[in-house]
Protein backbone atom coordinates (compact mmCIF):
# COMPACT_ATOMS: atom_id res chain seq x y z
CA UNK A 1 0.00 0.00 0.00
CA UNK A 2 2.74 2.46 1.03
CA UNK A 3 4.74 2.00 -2.18
CA UNK A 4 1.61 2.12 -4.37
CA UNK A 5 0.56 5.37 -2.69
CA UNK A 6 4.09 6.71 -3.36
CA UNK A 7 3.63 5.79 -7.02
CA UNK A 8 0.38 7.79 -7.34
CA UNK A 9 1.80 10.74 -5.42
CA UNK A 10 4.84 10.86 -7.71
CA UNK A 11 2.90 10.61 -10.98
CA UNK A 12 -0.24 12.65 -10.24
CA UNK A 13 -1.05 15.85 -8.37
CA UNK A 14 -4.68 16.67 -7.52
CA UNK A 15 -5.91 14.52 -10.38
CA UNK A 16 -9.17 12.67 -10.77
CA UNK A 17 -8.23 9.05 -11.40
CA UNK A 18 -10.95 6.67 -12.57
CA UNK A 19 -11.06 3.11 -11.25
CA UNK A 20 -13.09 0.24 -12.70
CA UNK A 21 -13.03 -3.45 -11.93
CA UNK A 22 -14.82 -6.36 -10.31
CA UNK A 23 -14.50 -6.82 -6.55
CA UNK A 24 -10.91 -7.75 -5.73
CA UNK A 25 -8.04 -7.17 -3.32
CA UNK A 26 -6.23 -5.17 -6.02
CA UNK A 27 -9.26 -2.91 -6.44
CA UNK A 28 -9.29 -2.07 -2.71
CA UNK A 29 -5.54 -1.42 -2.60
CA UNK A 30 -5.70 0.84 -5.67
CA UNK A 31 -8.66 2.78 -4.26
CA UNK A 32 -6.90 3.42 -0.94
CA UNK A 33 -3.56 4.26 -2.57
CA UNK A 34 -5.17 6.90 -4.79
CA UNK A 35 -6.97 8.73 -1.98
CA UNK A 36 -3.93 8.50 0.34
CA UNK A 37 -1.78 10.16 -2.33
CA UNK A 38 -3.86 13.35 -2.38
CA UNK A 39 -5.67 12.49 -5.61
CA UNK A 40 -9.39 11.81 -6.13
CA UNK A 41 -10.51 8.25 -6.89
CA UNK A 42 -13.44 8.27 -9.31
CA UNK A 43 -15.30 4.99 -8.81
CA UNK A 44 -16.98 3.61 -11.95
CA UNK A 45 -19.75 1.03 -12.18
CA UNK A 46 -18.24 -2.36 -13.08
CA UNK A 47 -21.21 -3.06 -15.37
CA UNK A 48 -20.98 0.19 -17.32
CA UNK A 49 -20.86 0.02 -21.11
CA UNK A 50 -18.23 1.84 -23.16
CA UNK A 51 -20.63 4.59 -24.24
CA UNK A 52 -21.61 5.53 -20.68
CA UNK A 53 -18.02 5.20 -19.50
CA UNK A 54 -16.97 7.88 -21.98
CA UNK A 55 -19.81 10.15 -20.78
CA UNK A 56 -18.79 9.86 -17.14
CA UNK A 57 -15.08 10.33 -17.90
CA UNK A 58 -16.03 13.55 -19.69
CA UNK A 59 -18.30 14.59 -16.82
CA UNK A 60 -15.47 14.49 -14.30
CA UNK A 61 -12.93 15.76 -16.82
CA UNK A 62 -10.25 13.07 -16.73
CA UNK A 63 -8.40 10.81 -19.14
CA UNK A 64 -6.73 8.64 -16.51
CA UNK A 65 -8.20 5.21 -15.77
CA UNK A 66 -6.97 2.18 -13.85
CA UNK A 67 -8.80 -1.01 -14.69
CA UNK A 68 -8.90 -4.78 -14.30
CA UNK A 69 -8.02 -6.98 -17.26
CA UNK A 70 -11.68 -7.82 -17.91
CA UNK A 71 -12.16 -4.33 -19.45
CA UNK A 72 -9.04 -4.45 -21.61
CA UNK A 73 -10.95 -5.13 -24.82
CA UNK A 74 -12.57 -1.69 -24.99
CA UNK A 75 -10.49 0.52 -22.71
CA UNK A 76 -7.19 -0.14 -24.52
CA UNK A 77 -8.53 1.50 -27.71
CA UNK A 78 -9.79 4.64 -25.94
CA UNK A 79 -7.83 7.85 -25.82
CA UNK A 80 -7.02 7.53 -22.11
CA UNK A 81 -3.97 6.88 -20.02
CA UNK A 82 -5.03 3.36 -19.03
CA UNK A 83 -3.20 1.14 -16.56
CA UNK A 84 -4.23 -2.41 -15.57
CA UNK A 85 -4.43 -3.25 -11.85
CA UNK A 86 -4.24 -7.04 -12.10
CA UNK A 87 -0.51 -6.94 -11.38
CA UNK A 88 0.44 -4.08 -9.09
CA UNK A 89 3.99 -5.26 -8.44
CA UNK A 90 5.50 -3.11 -11.21
CA UNK A 91 3.77 0.01 -9.87
CA UNK A 92 4.96 -0.81 -6.36
CA UNK A 93 8.54 -1.14 -7.61
CA UNK A 94 8.30 2.35 -9.10
CA UNK A 95 6.81 3.73 -5.88
CA UNK A 96 9.50 2.12 -3.75
CA UNK A 97 12.01 4.59 -5.22
CA UNK A 98 10.06 7.61 -3.94
CA UNK A 99 8.58 9.01 -0.78
CA UNK A 100 4.94 10.08 -0.50
CA UNK A 101 5.13 13.65 0.73
CA UNK A 102 1.37 14.24 0.79
CA UNK A 103 -0.05 15.29 4.16
CA UNK A 104 -3.67 14.16 4.40
CA UNK A 105 -6.21 16.98 4.23
CA UNK A 106 -9.41 15.62 5.78
CA UNK A 107 -11.54 18.35 4.20
CA UNK A 108 -10.28 17.88 0.65
CA UNK A 109 -12.28 15.81 -1.83
CA UNK A 110 -11.02 12.21 -1.82
CA UNK A 111 -13.43 10.15 -3.92
CA UNK A 112 -16.31 10.49 -6.34
CA UNK A 113 -19.23 8.06 -6.41
CA UNK A 114 -21.95 8.29 -9.03
CA UNK A 115 -25.51 8.11 -7.79
CA UNK A 116 -27.70 5.35 -9.15
CA UNK A 117 -31.10 6.95 -8.67
CA UNK A 118 -34.30 5.76 -10.29
CA UNK A 119 -34.71 8.88 -12.40
CA UNK A 120 -32.50 11.56 -13.94
CA UNK A 121 -28.81 11.49 -14.91
CA UNK A 122 -26.10 10.20 -12.59
CA UNK A 123 -24.66 12.85 -10.27
CA UNK A 124 -21.00 12.86 -9.22
CA UNK A 125 -20.94 12.87 -5.40
CA UNK A 126 -17.68 14.27 -4.00
CA UNK A 127 -16.79 12.91 -0.54
CA UNK A 128 -13.85 13.86 1.66
CA UNK A 129 -11.87 11.56 3.93
CA UNK A 130 -13.57 13.33 6.84
CA UNK A 131 -17.01 12.46 5.42
CA UNK A 132 -16.09 8.79 5.17
CA UNK A 133 -14.25 8.56 8.50
CA UNK A 134 -17.08 10.20 10.45
CA UNK A 135 -19.65 7.89 8.87
CA UNK A 136 -17.57 4.82 9.71
CA UNK A 137 -17.18 5.99 13.31
CA UNK A 138 -20.85 6.91 13.70
CA UNK A 139 -22.27 3.70 12.22
CA UNK A 140 -19.77 1.54 14.11
CA UNK A 141 -21.10 2.93 17.38
CA UNK A 142 -24.46 1.30 16.60
CA UNK A 143 -23.31 -2.14 15.46
CA UNK A 144 -20.21 -4.34 15.57
CA UNK A 145 -19.84 -7.89 14.20
CA UNK A 146 -18.22 -10.41 16.51
CA UNK A 147 -16.33 -12.29 13.79
CA UNK A 148 -15.77 -12.33 10.02
CA UNK A 149 -17.69 -10.59 7.25
CA UNK A 150 -18.22 -11.65 3.63
CA UNK A 151 -18.38 -8.64 1.30
CA UNK A 152 -21.12 -9.25 -1.28
CA UNK A 153 -21.88 -5.75 -2.61
CA UNK A 154 -20.07 -4.18 -5.60
CA UNK A 155 -17.31 -1.80 -4.54
CA UNK A 156 -18.41 0.92 -6.96
CA UNK A 157 -21.27 1.69 -4.54
CA UNK A 158 -20.50 3.65 -1.37
CA UNK A 159 -22.40 1.01 0.62
CA UNK A 160 -20.21 -1.72 -0.89
CA UNK A 161 -16.77 -0.24 -0.22
CA UNK A 162 -17.34 2.02 2.82
CA UNK A 163 -19.83 -0.11 4.75
CA UNK A 164 -18.89 -3.54 3.44
CA UNK A 165 -15.08 -3.13 3.56
CA UNK A 166 -13.84 -0.06 5.44
CA UNK A 167 -16.21 -0.43 8.40
CA UNK A 168 -15.14 -4.05 9.05
CA UNK A 169 -11.52 -2.83 8.79
CA UNK A 170 -12.35 -0.39 11.58
CA UNK A 171 -13.94 -3.21 13.58
CA UNK A 172 -10.74 -5.23 13.14
CA UNK A 173 -12.48 -8.34 11.77
CA UNK A 174 -11.61 -10.50 8.78
CA UNK A 175 -13.25 -9.62 5.47
CA UNK A 176 -13.73 -12.10 2.64
CA UNK A 177 -14.40 -10.83 -0.87
CA UNK A 178 -17.12 -12.23 -3.10
CA UNK A 179 -16.17 -11.70 -6.74
CA UNK A 180 -19.37 -12.89 -8.40
CA UNK A 181 -23.01 -13.29 -7.38
CA UNK A 182 -23.04 -16.88 -8.64
CA UNK A 183 -20.61 -17.77 -5.83
CA UNK A 184 -22.52 -16.09 -3.01
CA UNK A 185 -23.72 -19.22 -1.20
CA UNK A 186 -20.42 -21.00 -1.81
CA UNK A 187 -18.49 -18.09 -0.27
CA UNK A 188 -20.84 -17.99 2.72
CA UNK A 189 -20.43 -21.73 3.29
CA UNK A 190 -16.65 -21.61 2.95
CA UNK A 191 -16.01 -18.53 5.10
CA UNK A 192 -18.80 -18.86 7.68
CA UNK A 193 -19.32 -15.14 8.40
CA UNK A 194 -21.03 -13.62 11.42
CA UNK A 195 -22.43 -10.72 9.37
CA UNK A 196 -23.16 -9.80 5.76
CA UNK A 197 -24.13 -6.43 4.26
CA UNK A 198 -26.73 -6.60 1.48
CA UNK A 199 -29.42 -4.72 -0.42
CA UNK A 200 -33.07 -5.94 -0.35
CA UNK A 201 -32.69 -7.78 -3.67
CA UNK A 202 -30.45 -10.29 -1.87
CA UNK A 203 -33.01 -10.84 0.91
CA UNK A 204 -35.79 -11.41 -1.59
CA UNK A 205 -33.58 -13.79 -3.59
CA UNK A 206 -32.57 -15.75 -0.47
CA UNK A 207 -36.24 -16.05 0.49
CA UNK A 208 -37.26 -17.37 -2.92
CA UNK A 209 -34.32 -19.80 -3.07
CA UNK A 210 -35.14 -21.25 0.34
CA UNK A 211 -38.78 -21.91 -0.56
CA UNK A 212 -37.84 -23.27 -3.99
CA UNK A 213 -35.37 -25.66 -2.40
CA UNK A 214 -37.73 -26.97 0.29
CA UNK A 215 -40.56 -27.40 -2.23
CA UNK A 216 -38.26 -29.39 -4.51
CA UNK A 217 -37.55 -31.68 -1.54
CA UNK A 218 -41.24 -31.89 -0.64
CA UNK A 219 -40.57 -30.23 2.73
CA UNK A 220 -42.56 -27.01 2.32
CA UNK A 221 -45.38 -28.14 4.65
CA UNK A 222 -42.80 -29.21 7.21
CA UNK A 223 -41.14 -25.80 7.04
CA UNK A 224 -44.47 -24.02 7.52
CA UNK A 225 -45.19 -26.13 10.62
CA UNK A 226 -41.67 -25.56 11.94
CA UNK A 227 -42.07 -21.78 11.53
CA UNK A 228 -45.28 -21.82 13.57
CA UNK A 229 -43.64 -23.90 16.30
CA UNK A 230 -40.57 -21.65 16.35
CA UNK A 231 -42.62 -18.45 16.67
CA UNK A 232 -44.79 -19.94 19.41
CA UNK A 233 -41.76 -21.07 21.43
CA UNK A 234 -40.05 -17.69 21.01
CA UNK A 235 -43.02 -16.05 22.73
CA UNK A 236 -42.26 -18.36 25.67
CA UNK A 237 -38.57 -17.37 25.52
CA UNK A 238 -37.61 -20.78 24.22
CA UNK A 239 -35.22 -20.64 21.24
CA UNK A 240 -34.86 -23.83 19.17
CA UNK A 241 -34.14 -22.10 15.84
CA UNK A 242 -30.52 -23.21 15.59
CA UNK A 243 -31.48 -26.90 15.64
CA UNK A 244 -34.90 -26.60 13.97
CA UNK A 245 -33.56 -24.77 10.91
CA UNK A 246 -30.01 -26.13 10.91
CA UNK A 247 -30.20 -27.28 7.28
CA UNK A 248 -31.21 -23.79 6.05
CA UNK A 249 -28.72 -21.96 8.29
CA UNK A 250 -25.89 -24.17 7.03
CA UNK A 251 -26.59 -22.86 3.53
CA UNK A 252 -25.43 -19.48 4.88
CA UNK A 253 -22.33 -20.95 6.50
CA UNK A 254 -23.92 -21.93 9.81
CA UNK A 255 -22.42 -19.02 11.76
CA UNK A 256 -24.34 -16.04 10.41
CA UNK A 257 -26.34 -14.05 12.97
CA UNK A 258 -27.00 -10.67 11.37
CA UNK A 259 -27.79 -9.34 7.92
CA UNK A 260 -27.36 -5.58 7.60
CA UNK A 261 -29.68 -4.39 4.83
CA UNK A 262 -30.01 -1.00 3.14
CA UNK A 263 -30.10 0.76 -0.21
CA UNK A 264 -33.81 0.34 -0.95
CA UNK A 265 -37.18 -0.44 0.64
CA UNK A 266 -37.48 -3.80 2.41
CA UNK A 267 -40.87 -5.06 3.52
CA UNK A 268 -40.89 -5.99 7.19
CA UNK A 269 -42.44 -9.38 6.37
CA UNK A 270 -38.95 -10.50 5.34
CA UNK A 271 -37.48 -9.25 8.63
CA UNK A 272 -40.08 -11.23 10.58
CA UNK A 273 -39.69 -14.37 8.44
CA UNK A 274 -35.90 -14.53 8.67
CA UNK A 275 -36.05 -13.88 12.41
CA UNK A 276 -38.27 -16.97 12.67
CA UNK A 277 -35.43 -19.14 11.32
CA UNK A 278 -32.71 -17.45 13.38
CA UNK A 279 -31.36 -14.69 11.15
CA UNK A 280 -31.78 -11.11 12.33
CA UNK A 281 -32.10 -8.53 9.56
CA UNK A 282 -31.05 -5.10 10.79
CA UNK A 283 -32.56 -2.69 8.31
CA UNK A 284 -30.84 0.65 7.79
CA UNK A 285 -31.02 3.79 5.70
CA UNK A 286 -28.31 5.46 3.72
CA UNK A 287 -27.66 7.64 0.74
CA UNK A 288 -24.46 8.17 -1.24
CA UNK A 289 -24.47 11.89 -0.44
CA UNK A 290 -24.20 11.01 3.28
CA UNK A 291 -21.20 8.72 3.02
CA UNK A 292 -23.56 6.61 3.03
CA UNK A 293 -25.05 5.35 6.34
CA UNK A 294 -27.56 7.60 8.12
CA UNK A 295 -29.31 5.15 10.44
CA UNK A 296 -29.46 1.45 11.31
CA UNK A 297 -31.26 -0.89 13.67
CA UNK A 298 -29.10 -2.30 16.47
CA UNK A 299 -28.71 -5.97 17.26
CA UNK A 300 -30.37 -5.62 20.70
CA UNK A 301 -32.47 -2.53 20.04
CA UNK A 302 -34.55 -2.55 16.87
CA UNK A 303 -38.03 -1.84 15.61
CA UNK A 304 -39.55 -3.69 12.66
CA UNK A 305 -40.59 -1.42 9.81
CA UNK A 306 -38.10 1.27 10.81
CA UNK A 307 -34.61 1.94 9.44
CA UNK A 308 -33.19 2.22 12.93
CA UNK A 309 -31.66 5.01 14.94
CA UNK A 310 -29.66 7.89 13.55
CA UNK A 311 -25.88 7.44 13.59
CA UNK A 312 -23.68 9.31 16.02
CA UNK A 313 -22.81 12.89 14.96
CA UNK A 314 -25.49 12.96 12.22
CA UNK A 315 -28.50 15.24 12.72
CA UNK A 316 -31.82 14.35 11.10
CA UNK A 317 -34.57 16.93 10.84
CA UNK A 318 -37.98 16.43 9.24
CA UNK A 319 -38.81 19.52 7.16
CA UNK A 320 -42.29 19.52 5.57
CA UNK A 321 -42.28 15.73 5.78
CA UNK A 322 -38.87 15.40 4.10
CA UNK A 323 -35.86 13.78 5.77
CA UNK A 324 -33.04 16.33 5.94
CA UNK A 325 -29.54 15.68 7.26
CA UNK A 326 -26.67 17.75 8.58
CA UNK A 327 -23.28 16.85 10.02
CA UNK A 328 -19.82 15.78 8.91
CA UNK A 329 -21.18 12.86 6.86
CA UNK A 330 -22.82 15.17 4.30
CA UNK A 331 -20.98 15.37 0.95
CA UNK A 332 -18.95 18.36 -0.14
CA UNK A 333 -20.84 18.84 -3.41
CA UNK A 334 -21.98 17.34 -6.67
CA UNK A 335 -18.73 17.68 -8.56
CA UNK A 336 -18.75 20.85 -10.71
CA UNK A 337 -22.54 21.06 -10.57
CA UNK A 338 -23.40 24.14 -8.50
CA UNK A 339 -27.04 24.13 -9.56
CA UNK A 340 -27.73 20.56 -8.45
CA UNK A 341 -25.74 21.10 -5.24
CA UNK A 342 -27.71 24.24 -4.38
CA UNK A 343 -30.99 22.38 -4.91
CA UNK A 344 -30.21 19.85 -2.16
CA UNK A 345 -27.95 21.73 0.28
CA UNK A 346 -30.10 24.38 1.97
CA UNK A 347 -29.56 26.16 5.28
CA UNK A 348 -26.97 23.63 6.41
CA UNK A 349 -29.09 20.57 5.63
CA UNK A 350 -28.99 18.01 2.83
CA UNK A 351 -32.52 17.45 1.53
CA UNK A 352 -32.74 13.73 0.72
CA UNK A 353 -36.02 13.73 -1.22
CA UNK A 354 -37.20 10.91 1.06
CA UNK A 355 -40.32 11.31 3.20
CA UNK A 356 -40.47 10.02 6.74
CA UNK A 357 -40.72 10.62 10.46
CA UNK A 358 -38.94 9.89 13.74
CA UNK A 359 -40.98 8.24 16.49
CA UNK A 360 -40.84 8.91 20.23
CA UNK A 361 -38.10 6.27 20.72
CA UNK A 362 -35.88 7.87 18.10
CA UNK A 363 -36.47 5.31 15.33
CA UNK A 364 -36.51 6.66 11.78
CA UNK A 365 -39.25 5.55 9.38
CA UNK A 366 -39.33 6.04 5.60
CA UNK A 367 -42.76 6.59 4.08
CA UNK A 368 -41.88 7.32 0.44
CA UNK A 369 -40.13 9.53 -2.06
CA UNK A 370 -41.12 13.17 -2.52
CA UNK A 371 -40.86 12.90 -6.30
CA UNK A 372 -43.12 9.82 -6.34
CA UNK A 373 -46.10 11.59 -4.73
CA UNK A 374 -49.20 11.24 -6.91
CA UNK A 375 -51.28 14.41 -7.21
CA UNK A 376 -54.78 13.78 -8.48
CA UNK A 377 -56.88 16.38 -10.32
CA UNK A 378 -58.75 17.21 -7.10
CA UNK A 379 -55.46 18.16 -5.42
CA UNK A 380 -55.28 14.96 -3.33
CA UNK A 381 -51.68 13.92 -2.54
CA UNK A 382 -51.10 10.17 -2.39
CA UNK A 383 -47.94 8.30 -1.44
CA UNK A 384 -47.76 5.19 -3.65
CA UNK A 385 -45.25 3.57 -1.28
CA UNK A 386 -47.79 3.48 1.55
CA UNK A 387 -50.28 1.62 -0.65
CA UNK A 388 -47.55 -0.70 -1.93
CA UNK A 389 -46.46 -1.50 1.62
CA UNK A 390 -50.02 -2.47 2.54
CA UNK A 391 -50.41 -4.67 -0.53
CA UNK A 392 -47.08 -6.43 0.05
CA UNK A 393 -48.49 -7.91 3.25
CA UNK A 394 -50.24 -10.38 0.94
CA UNK A 395 -47.85 -13.30 0.37
CA UNK A 396 -49.26 -13.75 -3.14
CA UNK A 397 -47.59 -10.47 -4.18
CA UNK A 398 -43.83 -10.49 -4.79
CA UNK A 399 -43.55 -6.92 -6.09
CA UNK A 400 -45.97 -4.08 -6.75
CA UNK A 401 -45.87 -0.54 -8.10
CA UNK A 402 -48.78 1.89 -7.83
CA UNK A 403 -49.03 4.74 -10.33
CA UNK A 404 -51.55 7.19 -11.75
CA UNK A 405 -53.18 6.78 -15.15
CA UNK A 406 -55.92 9.12 -16.34
CA UNK A 407 -56.51 10.34 -12.76
CA UNK A 408 -56.94 6.77 -11.48
CA UNK A 409 -54.69 4.57 -9.35
CA UNK A 410 -53.30 1.48 -11.05
CA UNK A 411 -51.55 -1.39 -9.24
CA UNK A 412 -49.02 -3.25 -11.36
CA UNK A 413 -48.29 -6.57 -9.63
CA UNK A 414 -45.63 -9.23 -10.04
CA UNK A 415 -47.28 -12.26 -8.35
CA UNK A 416 -45.69 -15.20 -6.60
CA UNK A 417 -45.08 -18.14 -8.94
CA UNK A 418 -48.28 -20.07 -8.25
CA UNK A 419 -50.44 -16.99 -8.92
CA UNK A 420 -48.91 -15.89 -12.23
CA UNK A 421 -51.69 -14.84 -14.67
CA UNK A 422 -54.45 -15.35 -12.08
CA UNK A 423 -56.17 -12.05 -12.85
CA UNK A 424 -59.43 -12.98 -11.13
CA UNK A 425 -57.69 -13.66 -7.82
CA UNK A 426 -56.02 -10.25 -7.75
CA UNK A 427 -59.15 -8.44 -8.91
CA UNK A 428 -60.88 -9.89 -5.84
CA UNK A 429 -57.91 -9.06 -3.61
CA UNK A 430 -57.98 -5.42 -4.69
CA UNK A 431 -61.78 -5.33 -4.38
CA UNK A 432 -61.42 -6.32 -0.70
CA UNK A 433 -58.54 -3.86 -0.23
CA UNK A 434 -60.71 -0.99 -1.52
CA UNK A 435 -63.63 -1.66 0.83
CA UNK A 436 -62.47 0.51 3.72
CA UNK A 437 -60.47 3.05 1.70
CA UNK A 438 -61.53 6.59 0.75
CA UNK A 439 -62.59 6.82 -2.87
CA UNK A 440 -59.48 8.71 -3.96
CA UNK A 441 -57.24 6.05 -2.38
CA UNK A 442 -58.95 3.11 -4.05
CA UNK A 443 -57.20 1.18 -6.82
CA UNK A 444 -59.14 1.31 -10.07
CA UNK A 445 -57.22 -1.29 -12.06
CA UNK A 446 -54.86 -4.25 -11.58
CA UNK A 447 -52.22 -5.20 -14.13
CA UNK A 448 -50.23 -8.41 -13.76
CA UNK A 449 -46.65 -9.04 -14.85
CA UNK A 450 -44.96 -12.35 -15.60
CA UNK A 451 -41.47 -11.08 -14.83
CA UNK A 452 -39.79 -8.96 -12.16
CA UNK A 453 -39.64 -5.18 -12.41
CA UNK A 454 -36.52 -3.59 -13.88
CA UNK A 455 -34.24 -2.40 -11.07
CA UNK A 456 -31.04 -0.43 -10.62
CA UNK A 457 -27.97 -1.96 -8.99
CA UNK A 458 -29.27 -1.16 -5.50
CA UNK A 459 -32.40 -3.17 -6.14
CA UNK A 460 -34.65 -0.12 -6.48
CA UNK A 461 -37.44 -0.49 -9.02
CA UNK A 462 -37.14 1.96 -11.90
CA UNK A 463 -40.55 3.58 -11.76
CA UNK A 464 -40.12 5.52 -15.00
CA UNK A 465 -39.62 2.22 -16.82
CA UNK A 466 -42.95 0.99 -15.47
CA UNK A 467 -44.70 4.05 -16.91
CA UNK A 468 -43.04 3.46 -20.26
CA UNK A 469 -44.17 -0.19 -20.30
CA UNK A 470 -47.68 0.82 -19.23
Amino acid sequence: MKYLSNYFNKNYKNERIALIGENSYNWIITFLAIILSGNICVVLDKDIDSKDLIKLMKKIDTKIIYYSEYYNSYIKDMNYKSVPIDNLEELKKIGKKYQNKYVIDNEKGATIFFTSGTTGPNKAVLLSQKNIARDIYGASALYKPSSSVVSLLPFHHAFGIITGILMPFYYGVEVYINKSLKYVLKDLQNNKPDTIFVVPAFIESFYRQIWKSVKAKGKDKLLKRSLKISNLLLKLNIDVRKSLFKEILNEFGGNIKYIICGGAYLDKKYVEWFRSIGLEILNGYGITECSPVVSVNRNLYYKDGSVGQVCKDAVVKIIDGEICISGDIVMKEYYKDKKATKEVLKDGYFHTGDLGYIDEQGFLFITGRKKNIIILSNGENISPEEIESALLKNKEIEEVIVYEDDNRLVACIYPSEEYISNQEYFDNLIYNYNKDKPKNHQIAMVKLRTNEFIKNHNGKILRDKIREEA
